[in-house]
């Protein structure tokens, strides 16, 4: 029938138009209006190959977003995570979701976006100045000196025009919870993740290394070029290992409570070294030592996952709930127990923004899974 493939062409229309982020509240409207129409089609099924426990759960959840939105005006709705991720099949198929975890258990449990009093982390961090001097830095106010400047969200180094004849350190600190960026002298720009410590010279002297040590954590980072330094090389230094490089972008992530140091290239050339042995990194491959047994490992991955909390997501590909909660935990600020064992190695796939609620999170592993938790205080225990 001409109307039924009108409809069609307006479903698909409607769906283009949201993942290009253009889409408004009265066109998600006809969506629900479009997908109740097609309920009664069997051209639903063939075309979509959608069930009816999986259609049910996005017509359930644009119905609770429409309401959400309606009434709390403070994001705009196709830049909320329950519209950001599609499946594409003959058209695209929304999911409300969000956040997928991937098993082979399913459930028919909607998840709802519920407010938690644990806090989503920000923007913050403490500038330990070369005096010793601690500065606490966050949304409430700037700094601002002859040597640097801060927003509260970034940190920002003047590139001194005298010649250096000693370094002079400052360390920055992330607390859980946190997240800072920060521009060095020589223009490379750092971005440090949750619990992280990056100590760096205020000016780098001409002729020499540029070196820098990220204490512990995690960090991502877009180097400024050596041509632009008079050929003068960068150095990471990280517990157990050196990154030299000439002019790049590439994530380390060397935590204390984990055992591997993983250095993800981005763009460019690195060379990881422990001492021992040299590695040479290309493009899309990681390098993990091994503290325990001091060796190197080279691998290729999935740069987007490893580089996903740089922009605001998390992303994991088949990582243990055991791994996932050390993520939260930094991230939210609390700690996490699992109290059943068998629960540590189950595998989840997934991407969610940053900027949800843990308990949304947590409901979601919840209903995939047969597992209850509790929050006490800032503490969190799945049991």
């Amino acid at each position: 029938m001409e109307y039924q493939q009108n409809t069609n062409q307006d479903f698909q229309d409607l769906i283009e138009k949201y993942l290009d982020g253009k889409i408004k509240i009265e066109e998600v409207k006809k969506l629900v209006n479009y997908y109740e129409s097609f309920q009664e089609s069997h051209e639903w099924v063939e075309e979509l190959g959608a069930e009816h426990t999986i259609k049910n759960k996005v017509l359930i959840n644009i119905l609770e977003s429409i309401q959400s939105e309606e009434s709390t005006q403070r994001i705009p709705f196709y830049k909320k995570v329950v519209f950001k991720y599609a499946v594409a099949a003959s058209v695209l198929l929304l999911v409300s979701l969000g956040f997928l975890f991937k098993q082979n258990k399913s459930t028919e449990v909607p998840i709802r976006v519920v407010d938690t009093p644990i806090i989503i982390g920000s923007d913050k961090a403490t500038l330990t100045l070369e005096d010793g001097t601690n500065v606490v830095l966050d949304k409430q106010g700037m700094y601002q000196s002859k040597k640097l400047t801060s927003d509260g969200k970034s940190l920002i180094y003047n590139k001194s025009d005298k010649q250096n004849i000693a370094l002079e350190y400052n360390y920055l600190t992330i607390p859980r919870g946190g997240q800072f960026f920060v521009t060095l002298s020589d223009g490379t720009k750092v971005w440090l993740n949750s619990e992280s410590k990056l100590k760096y010279p205020v000016n780098f002297i001409a002729g020499q290394p540029r070196e820098i040590e990220l204490v512990y954590g995690e960090a991502y980072l877009e180097v400024s070029k050596s041509y632009k330094h008079n050929g003068d090389a960068f150095i990471l230094k990280t517990n157990e290992q050196n990154i030299r490089v000439l002019g790049t972008v590439f994530n380390v992530k060397a935590y204390k409570d984990e055992t591997d140091i993983l250095t993800t290239l981005v763009e460019g050339s690195v060379s990881v070294s422990n001492g021992i042995s040299k590695n040479i990194l290309k493009p899309g491959q990681q390098s993990k030592l091994s503290q325990t047994k001091n060796d190197f490992k080279i691998y290729n991955v999935d740069v987007d996952e490893h580089i996903s909390w740089r922009n605001g997501e998390f992303s994991f590909t088949n990582k243990s709930l055991e791994d996932i909660t050390k993520v939260l935990s930094r991230w939210y600020d609390v700690d996490i127990e699992i109290e059943n064992t068998e629960m540590k190695k189950i595998g989840f796939t997934g991407v969610i923004s940053k900027r949800q609620s843990i308990k949304y999170i947590l409901d979601i592993i919840k209903n995939t899974n047969n597992m209850t938790y509790k929050i006490e205080g800032n503490k969190i225990v799945i049991e």
